[in-house]
């Protein structure tokens, strides 16, 4: 008997020793490391969940820091790790611009989702201007694949992009000023290549055209006035 007391009194003692560790001052949070960022500036980041600081690791509120950072419009998700003895990373994905908005004050940027992530008074540049009204609409999904189908080249050339009905998809070009009339967001692969070769063969003609892939079996070239 006076063994087994033994027993379970060291045990209990080392577990009040390990709590009084965890919960003390030795693995209280110091430092809050971010990475993943490519336009968000880390401040926000550590600011937003800044009132963790000088809390045991054990303790953090980690239900106030989903609930911080989620107010961070450019933040799509993020994941957090423990660093004993006095570190969070905090590990996140960005949302990505895939065009802008225009508004009577200036332009909101958006992402896939139509989340709005930023807001310029002047044109954005490097992304196309998406020209709809509404972006909870099958017109606004029908852009939002058309441009991540699109090769890399040619979205960055895009200038603007509009669609009435979800088939009827049409862009302008920076470079050229040629108006591409894609149709549906169907077939992209295909009418990648035709809207390619019609591209090289506009060029070859000069002057500028509308170009209709729409059926990318029969491409038909027009000049446009």
């Amino acid at each position: 008997m006076r063994i087994r007391s033994t027993v379970v009194g060291g045990f209990v003692a080392i577990v009040g020793l390990v709590t009084a560790v965890v919960l003390s001052p030795l693995m209280a949070l110091e430092k809050i490391e971010v990475t993943g960022l490519v336009t968000l500036d880390e401040s926000i980041v550590v600011g937003a969940v800044s009132e963790q600081i000088g809390r045991p690791l054990a303790t953090l509120d980690f239900g106030d820091v989903t609930s911080k950072l989620g107010t961070v419009p450019q933040i799509e998700s993020f994941a957090t790790e423990l660093r004993p003895p006095h570190t969070l990373v905090i590990r996140i994905v960005e949302r990505v611009a895939i065009g802008s908005i225009r508004l009577a004050s200036g332009h909101d940027i958006v992402d896939a989702a139509g989340v709005v992530i930023g807001f310029s008074e002047a044109e954005p540049v490097g992304i196309p201007a998406i020209l709809v009204s509404e972006v909870d609409s099958p017109s606004f999904d029908a852009i939002v694949n058309t441009l991540r189908a699109l090769p890399a080249e040619l979205r960055a050339d895009v200038k603007s992009i509009t669609a009435e009905t979800r088939d009827s998809v049409t862009f302008l070009l920076r470079s050229s000023a040629h108006e591409i009339r894609w149709g549906s967001d169907e077939l992209p692969a295909h009418k990648a290549a035709v809207a390619s070769q019609a591209l090289v063969l506009a060029a070859s003609r000069g002057g500028v055209f509308v170009i209709d892939v729409s059926a990318p079996d029969t491409l038909v070239m027009t000049p446009r006035r």
